[in-house]
Order: structure tokens, then sequence, then C-alpha cells
């Protein structure tokens, strides 16, 4: 799959069963529909979740049909994240799946799962320091 933000390949991570899509070049991560509540929640996100506040259109495409994905707020959420129209499935820049699951801290569930990102995402970052250097 190519990264809807600087068409890269993009790797296959997986979390429990969960396949995170992430980009190695701009650290940016796609989730099908369903992963982002399955990963935080245990349970698939139904689809009117996905619905944005302030929505409008954005540049990017879905990787997985070519429309153009709307850009907004996440719901109850200051992260702006760009999700398929078609809802095949959402877009995360670099930093906002850790957002998003930082602004559910305080479950067990999620918490677990914000450690492992914190991990796995760090690395990425001193990867990307290395590579600089």
């Amino acid at each position: 799959m190519q990264c809807p933000a600087c068409n890269q390949a993009m790797l296959i991570l997986e979390y429990k069963g969960i396949e995170l899509d992430h980009c190695m070049d701009c650290g940016g991560v796609w989730l099908d529909a369903g992963e982002l509540g399955l990963l935080l929640h245990g349970v698939p996100e139904p689809p009117e979740e996905l619905a944005l506040a302030g929505a409008r259109s954005g540049a990017r495409r879905c990787p997985r049909c070519p429309r153009k994905m709307d850009l907004g707020r996440f719901p109850h959420s200051a992260v702006e994240v760009d999700v398929c129209p078609a809802r095949h499935g959402l877009w995360l820049d670099r930093g906002e799946l850790l957002a998003l699951a930082g602004e559910q801290a305080g479950r067990p569930e999620t918490d677990a799962v914000i450690r492992h990102l914190r991990e796995l995402f760090s690395d990425e970052q001193n990867r990307m320091k290395e590579k600089k250097t």
C-alpha cells in the first residue's frame, strides 16, 4: 500500500492481530475501518464514529480507493485526521495515533496500547534521527 501523504510504500505492523499500515518515511499510520476501535477499545468503531467535526475535502487520497479523503477533527477530540468518505479507514499523521490514544488514557487496555505505541514509535524516532546524521 502507498502512503497517502508522501506516496512511499508502507510497512505492516501488527499488534494483537490488528494491522497498522505505517509509513517509515513520514511516520503516518493508515487504519482500516474498525481498526482504531479494536486497537483502543477491543471492538470495532461503528462507521458513524468516523463522522468528523468541521469536515472538509482534503488533498490526500484514500489508499484503498481513488477518492479524496475528508479532513477534520476526530469526534470528541482535538486531533485532525483524514477519513475516506467511503469509510475504508483513516489516516493519522505522525503522532496523531498516540494523541488519540492519549485522550483515552486511564483505561487499562488503552494504557497498554499507549505503552506499546510509544515503544514502537520512539524506536522509529531514534532511527529517523540516526538517518539524518
